[in-house]
Order: C-alpha cells, then structure tokens, then sequence
C-alpha cells in the first residue's frame, strides 16, 4: 500500500471522527472548566502556576493551568476554541497511533487501529468537556514520546513524556508500551536500556508527584479504592473496549438503539476508506497478465491500468502482543478507582486494543474482509453504548453503565447553558460584590461549585460570590447586594425571586424541610430586618426557636404572632373528633384553628389540624407547616415523624423522608411493624435514591425537559 493511500484511510478515519464529534463544538462549560477559568483569569503564567490548585487534588500542571490560561488569552474564555482543541488533539492522536501501528505491522493495521478509535465511545467526555484537555494532551504527547523513541529520537521521546505526565498521570507506564513496541535487535534488557530517556522522564516526575500528593490536606481524596477493583478492571477494559454498556435491566445492544446521523455517516466513511485505500492481494494482473497470456509477449498497459500489488509478508505477532500488553498497563489504574469507572477512563488503554486489532486484521488470510467487519461490529457497538440515556447514579464495579458518559455531560450541560442564559437575560448588570443564592439547581449540573466561578465567569468580575441556598447565613447576606435565583424543574429555568414577596420566609420553610435549621434561622433573621411585621412569619420563627432550644425566644415570637405559649386544651379533641363523625370537617377546623391559638405549645392539637389541612390540597402547604410544629413541639411522638416523613416525600426530600420515617419506626416499633403502607414508601424512596431504578428511569425525562 502506497503512503497516498495509507493517508486515505487515515483521512477518512479522521472525517469520521469530526462528524462523531462535530456537536461537541456547541457544547458549553461545565464544572471544573469554571474553576480552571477562575484561577487563570487576570494572572499571569506564572502567578497561575505558583497559586493552589483549584481543585487540589493531582499535579496537572499542563493539562489544567497552563492549558486553560493559554486558550482563555486567545480565545475570550469562548467555550468553542477550547473544544475545538480538544478535539484537533484527539484527531492528532489517531494519526500518531496510525503511524506507530503501520510501523508494528503495516499500513492496513495502522488504518483500522486509527478507525476503531475514531469510532469509539471513550472519547466522548474527554472531547466534549474542556477539562478533557487533561486526558488528550496525556495521551497526545505520549504517543508522541512512543514515535519519538521508534525514530531512535530517544532524549526527545523522554521530553515528551514527562510533558505528558504533567497533564495527567494516566500514562505513567508509556515507558514500558515503549520497550513492547521496540522491533530493533536484542534482547528485553537491551530494549530497556534503549528506553532510558522514559524511564527517566517518569523518575523526575515522580520525584515532583510523590511529595505534591504526600502534602495535600486530604491524602487519598478522590480515589475510591474496593478489594473488587483489580479483578474488575480487566472485565471493564473488555467491556469498555466492546462497547458493552446496556440500560438497567437490559442487555447491551437490544433492543438496538438508533445511532442518528452522525453515527450511521461516520461508519460508512471508515468503512469507504477502507476499501478505497485498500487493494487485494492478487497472484497475477488482471489486465496485464490476461494480454500476455493470449499473445505470448509481453504486454504493454499504461499508468491508468497499473495495479499496485501491496506486500504480502505477514504482520510479526509481536503487535498483538504489545497492543494487550499495552491495554493491560493503561487500565491499570482504574483499579484505584474502579466503583465510579468511566469508559474515558481506558482511552489510553484503548489506543493498545486498537494495536492488537489492527495487527490481528493484518494477519488474516482476508485482511480487508476482516477490516471491515472488525471495524463496522465494533464501531456499531459503540454507538450503542453513545446512544445509552443513563449513566451509573450509584458507586459500583459492576454497573451496567459508566458513572460520567455523554448522556451525564448532555444532561448537565443543559442546565448550565440555560442558566447562564437566564442569568444573563434576567440580571443582565450587577453590582460589585453582589452574592447570588441558588434554590433547588441539581447538583449534578454543577452551576453552583465552591463560591461562584460560574458566576464570576459570567459576569466577569472577581468581587461576585455565589453558594447553594441552604449556605445563606448573615455574614454572606450582609456583605452586600444579594440574589436569588430558584430553579423550576418543570421548565428547567433559573427564575430570579429577590424581589419575590415573602421570599425570605419561604427560604425559611424549606430549609426547614431540608432540616438546615441554621439557614432557616438566617432567612428568618433576615426576613424580620428587611420585611414588615408579619403573623406567619414570627410563628415560623418561634417554632424554629423551639426547636433549636431557644425556649425564651420561641415563646416571645408566639406571642409576638397572638399565640399563647402554654399545652393544654386536650378536651377540644372531643368536640373535633364529635364533629368529624358528623362529616363537618369545617367545623372541626375552626375547632381546632382556635384551639392551636389558646395552647400554641400543645402537639397534639397540631398534629389533628395538620391532618385536616393535609387532606385538601388548597389547605395542604399550611397543613406542612403545622405537621412541623407537631412535631417540634412533642418529639417524642413516633407518629409526628411519620406525618412528618410523609410531608418530605411528597416535596422530594427522599433522604430527610427516610430519615423521619425510620425515627417513627423506632419510637413506635410495634406501629411501624403493622404499618404496611410506610413500609411501601420507603421502599419507593429507596428506588428513588441515586441507583435505584426509578433515579435510572427518571434521568432520561429531566433530559427530555
């Protein structure tokens, strides 16, 4: 095979690639990107590199603040140039990979090795998120140190590799792919001794590694170590290199999901490439051969009718052998973190399968046959796995699906751009110093990550601060202007209620449902300095004094609110109970209006009106509340936490609701066991926690919002 034609295929390999990864150009910041952007912006180089790590939790100097600080300068901070990189590094590693391929066993191997990876899965996050930066520029300029040392460049092949660690470590055993991938003569420990420089470059790194993780605060944050870790990686490498990954409860690639027009365009541009760049192997000429035959001498045929018939040695075995090798080695260490795998994680580890693919493919009696249908079956099964609407919501090694895939980007990415359109639209100017409060934005999209970077991305101003709504306290209210956005999931919009009536007050309350009684206490604080006198609001303040043991101060506001802070009153349960039976529920509403009024401190008074209240819908935000002062009032109540425990579910609170009903189960354990509804809810809600199956079912409609 001719080089023109080696390029072809190698071409074609990255068209497919750019159309499998055009929509990444459009995508958005996300997470860390708005840390890396916080640190690099308004310093220079050098104060970047001397400040901490915004995340502290590896030295990746190259990938994270050297990267991010150089396209940031060039580009604006535009999402697009840094996707753009991304994806021209990996473009950039499938043609070193071809090269170092084609050199181990020809030029079809290099061409299916190049087109496996093009296709595959793996690269989806990396290229997708900016913060991937750190994994392609790792991989890119190892391959670069494998070429590199293949050339008998071996000072620059270390060079290159020590670079490469400093943008992630995940490619630590380069040095040993390199003296796999050595066809000079010699023996093993001579081939080791050609691959000094690497050995080296990984010695100095890890002279500068070792100590950086020995000082961090937290030594181990970050990994998530399991005695099922090494038996499982070798499983997960197969599967990740399959494209096995299936929906809960399913089976991997059935039923078969549509790729969409990316995917079914880019399987058919590798596999044009293939037969385009590929020529079989024939005994004779066709043309030649047949006019030579008929008149005994010697044909003449012009350029257009010459066939080029490639070599027909055999590929030696030895790239199959370093491709598993290599596969082995860069799966290595996801071994350290293997319960929250992603199939990012082998992309590295991939580039060896696609080796020993590739020299496999080469070594058949029909390579181009065996090209294509290795190529076409893996890269269909890997937009199998592209096309998944879950992503593992649980720590597990045996997950039918990785923890952060394209769906998990999608879906949070979504989010961020709606909300950095919202803030942009619905506060298009802001004062220095302002600090924003966001109620109810999923964690997982990561719109509020340490005090605000998003926010200071934004609006480009380093004085702004921002922090969930369960965090707002008085020192960070009273630092300056103040905002607050709360997200309606039914729209997926960030709404902005600063100047939302009652807002304060209703913060209170739902700190009090996610049991943050310190937040409810600032809100309450607040709401009394910036609002009117209000009834309902000094009754939720006396409630929350009450149950944070501030007795004096919960009678006070009672009164403040007309209410008398005494028990008592327990025979107006006989008149309520008397009126109920003659189905006059209003009635036995005003009873017990009034009688909460006269002994505000009686539990069960409350819990008998919150009853009432809960059974209407129009009534049923009050009948929360007074479900709270029942059981405030009396904790002791197992009963109380179960109304209680009921209040959370229905607001989406699955982990307080748990936690209350498991409270009413061991203060009233002989109820609890006859009590076969609860024991049905909180089995549901422990579906809805992250791994079971109704937060699997559930991740694909909040993506459809």
């Amino acid at each position: 095979m001719s080089r023109e034609k080696f390029a072809l295929g190698v071409g074609a390999a990255l068209v497919a690639a750019i159309v499998v990864h055009f929509g990444a150009l459009r995508a958005p910041f996300f997470a860390d990107d708005w840390l890396f952007l916080d640190q690099v912006r308004s310093h220079s180089l050098l104060a970047v590199l001397a400040s901490p790590d915004p995340i502290g939790n590896f030295l990746r100097p190259l990938g994270r603040q050297v990267w991010f600080w150089t396209l940031a300068n060039l580009s604006g901070e535009s999402p697009f140039l840094f996707h753009a990189a991304n994806l021209s590094l990996f473009l950039g590693a499938l043609v070193l990979l071809a090269r170092l391929t084609r050199r181990m066993a020809g030029p079809l191997a290099g061409i299916v090795a190049a087109s496996y990876l093009a296709l595959h899965y793996a690269a989806d996050v990396p290229v997708m998120w900016a913060s991937g930066s750190q994994e392609l520029l790792a991989i890119v300029f190892a391959l670069g140190a494998l070429e590199a040392h293949a050339l008998k460049r071996s000072l620059l092949a270390g060079a290159l590799l020590f670079i490469g660690l400093l943008a992630k470590e995940v490619v630590a055993l380069t040095p040993l792919v390199a003296v796999l991938l050595d066809t000079g003569e010699g023996t093993w420990g001579t081939r080791a001794r050609r691959a000094w420089p690497l050995g080296a470059a990984l010695v100095a790194w890890l002279a500068i590694f070792v100590p950086f993780m020995l000082t961090r605060p937290t030594v181990g944050s970050g990994l998530a170590l399991s005695p099922m870790g090494p038996l499982a990686v070798p499983i997960l490498l197969v599967r990740v290199a399959t494209g096995l990954e299936w929906p809960t409860g399913g089976v991997p690639a059935f039923p078969p999901r549509d790729p969409g027009e990316a995917g079914w365009i880019s399987l058919l541009i590798v596999i044009v490439g293939l037969f385009t760049a590929v020529q079989v192997t024939r005994k004779k000429p066709p043309v030649a051969a047949r006019a030579a035959g008929k008149s005994g001498k010697p044909a003449k045929h012009t350029a257009a009718e010459h066939v080029e018939v490639p070599a027909t040695r055999v590929p030696s075995p030895q790239g199959i052998r370093a491709g598993l090798v290599w596969a082995v080695a860069g799966a290595l260490p996801v071994a350290a973190i293997a319960p929250v795998w992603s199939g990012y994680y082998f992309l590295f580890s991939l580039a060896g399968v696609a080796l020993a693919l590739g020299t496999a493919v080469a070594r058949t009696r029909a390579p181009l046959m065996w090209a294509v249908a290795a190529v076409a079956v893996l890269g269909w099964t890997s937009h199998q796995a592209r096309a998944l609407t879950e992503f593992a919501t649980a720590p597990s090694v045996w997950s039918a699906q990785g923890h952060v895939n394209r769906f998990y980007l999608l879906r949070g990415m979504k989010v961020v751009g709606r909300a950095v359109d919202d803030l942009r639209s619905q506060a298009p100017k802001v004062e220095p110093r302002t600090t924003f409060f966001f109620a109810g934005i999923p964690a997982f999209a990561a719109v509020q990550v340490g005090d605000g970077p998003l926010v200071r991305g934004v609006y480009r101003d380093s004085s702004l601060r921002s922090y969930y709504l369960s965090a707002i306290s008085r020192p960070y209210l009273a630092r300056g202007p103040w905002k607050m956005f709360f997200y309606e999931s039914s729209s997926g919009r960030l709404l902005d209620h600063t100047t939302s009536p009652g807002v304060l007050l209703s913060t209170a309350l739902g700190m009090i449902l996610s049991d943050n009684i310190q937040a409810a206490t600032a809100a309450l604080d607040a709401a009394h300095e910036l609002g009117p006198p209000d009834r309902a609001l000094d009754y939720v303040t006396g409630l929350v004094a009450f149950e944070r043991g501030d007795t004096a101060a919960a009678a006070e506001s009672f009164r403040r609110a007309g209410l008398n802070p005494v028990r008592g009153g327990l025979d107006v349960l006989r008149s309520v109970e008397a009126a109920l039976a003659r189905a006059d529920t209003l009635a036995a509403a005003q009873l017990l209006q009034r009688a909460t009024v006269v002994y505000a401190y009686e539990a069960s008074l409350h819990a008998k009106y919150s009853d009432l209240l809960l059974s209407r819908p129009r009534t049923r935000p009050d009948g929360q509340l007074e479900a709270y002062a029942a059981r405030v009032l009396d904790p002791t109540v197992g009963l109380s936490w179960r109304r209680w425990g009921y209040v959370l579910a229905t607001q989406n609170r699955h982990n307080e609701a748990l936690a209350a009903l498991e409270r009413y189960a061991r203060l009233a354990p002989e109820a609890a066991a006859a009590d076969a509804r609860t024991r049905e809810v909180v089995a549901t809600l422990k579906r809805m926690l992250p791994g079971g199956d109704i937060a699997q079912r559930s991740l694909k409609g909040q993506m459809e919002r």
